[in-house]
């Protein structure tokens, strides 16, 4: 990129409705880029003398059109905010902060909730616009308000088969099209019975209902995973997950992850997280990536390895789970990479792997705990206790440096 670059938010009504800071920047423009509803308006505005283009396809050949471009102003028309699932962060990750100069307008979000009349602050805001649609299933919930960012005049239809496939078949939608505009409409219906035609270009509202299933947070049921039987159980696995302590934006690390329970419900929890379930085994890794697009967490990543060679090239985490491939390299690398202030937890059902975990609570401390699960099963005509495997665990939170 030769100069400065500009990303002005725009709203339906187009130039019009601009700040006095972004009509200036469109005047000062050698190269603007713009969606072609908007070409027109741009074209009757009377101090904008630059040349227009349209938004590339596919869009990520956005960057290699600005980084050809010899003019030393460009300007790009987004829509709306464009650091909320817009255009701002990616500008913002390649060409820095000191060359980017982002002018926002109102989001199709705020605008949404405001007709809605829904505070903002308590709604969940999602967007499925080039991203598979089970992502927002994370964001279901009873009694969630789901302002979702739209991709094109199909995504309410999908979106009311996905509400239905699930359980929120009962759902509430409401589709808000060309917001603030002369074209604005309004659609509403349940999930089980979208049938409305809508435009391109819209919000999709959604009331989730007051009895709903469990799709959000962590401790699934055992039967929502595919597995062969190597499966970290639901007590188990809700015992590590509050131990490996989830928040927003970690790393983490699903070593020997079978069917990819633990890592799926870590993203669950935190989001905006990047996860990694490594197995050397191709058919485990194969239900881990079935399970995590059936729970609506595509982007858990999978890597096919032996340990722990597999584990050189990963970023540092901030979690790790250990549920199979235990060894003494295995644990000392996973300890190693760990950072100040992270979780390791793993776990063990067989004395041979139970002797390594005592080794690593011996060398690096933490605590070790033995899980015993027993449920209440027929005795012929009675009831008694039928347990589980037990499970030892070792969790150990790396000091901080």
């Amino acid at each position: 990129m030769a100069g400065q670059l500009t990303i002005i938010g725009m709203g339906e009504t187009g130039p019009e409705s601009l700040s006095a800071p972004a009509l200036l920047a469109l005047a000062d423009a050698q190269l603007i880029i713009a969606a072609p509803r908007f070409h027109e308006a741009l074209s009757e505005q009377r101090d904008v003398t630059a040349k227009v283009l349209a938004w590339p396809q596919p869009y990520s050949d956005i960057f290699r059109l600005i980084d050809a471009a010899t003019e030393t102003h460009i300007v790009l028309c987004t829509t709306g905010d464009p650091l909320w699932f817009g255009a701002g962060s990616g500008m913002l990750a390649r060409f820095g902060q000191e060359k980017c100069h982002i002018i926002p307008h109102l989001s199709g979000f705020q605008l949404a909730a405001h007709h809605m009349g829904w505070a903002i602050n308590d709604c969940e805001t999602v967007t499925i616009h080039g991203r598979p649609i089970a992502s927002i299933l994370p964001y279901l919930y009873r009694r969630a308000r789901v302002l979702v960012l739209a991709e094109n005049r199909h995504s309410p239809h999908k979106l009311a088969e996905l509400l239905d496939q699930h359980g929120f078949g009962t759902a509430q939608m409401t589709v808000l099209a060309h917001l603030g505009g002369r074209a604005e409409a309004v659609f509403c219906g349940q999930a089980s019975g979208w049938s409305h035609d809508v435009p391109d270009f819209h919000m999709i509202a959604v009331q989730c209902p007051d009895l709903a299933p469990k799709t959000a947070g962590f401790g699934f049921d055992d039967a929502v995973f595919e597995h062969s039987g190597k499966l970290t159980k639901r007590e188990a696995r809700a015992s590590a997950l509050a131990k490996l302590a989830p928040f927003p934006g970690a790393v983490f690390w699903d070593v020997g992850a079978g069917s990819g329970a633990v890592a799926i419900e870590f993203m669950n929890v935190a989001r905006r997280c990047r996860a990694f379930a490594i197995d050397k085994d191709p058919q485990q890794l194969a239900m881990a990536r079935r399970n995590a697009a059936k729970c609506g967490v595509p982007a858990l990543s999978h890597i096919e390895a032996d340990l722990p060679a597999g584990l050189d090239d990963l970023p540092a985490p901030d979690a790790i789970f250990i549920g199979g491939g235990l060894s003494p390299s295995v644990l000392r690398q996973c300890y190693d990479r760990l950072q100040p202030g992270g979780n390791l937890v793993a776990h063990a059902v067989t004395l041979e792997t139970e002797a390594l975990l005592l080794q690593g609570w011996q060398d690096y401390g933490g605590t070790l705990t033995r899980i015993t699960v027993n449920f209440a099963d027929p005795v012929g005509g009675y009831h008694g206790w039928r347990p589980l495997m037990p499970v030892t665990q070792w969790h150990v939170t790396k000091p901080q440096i």
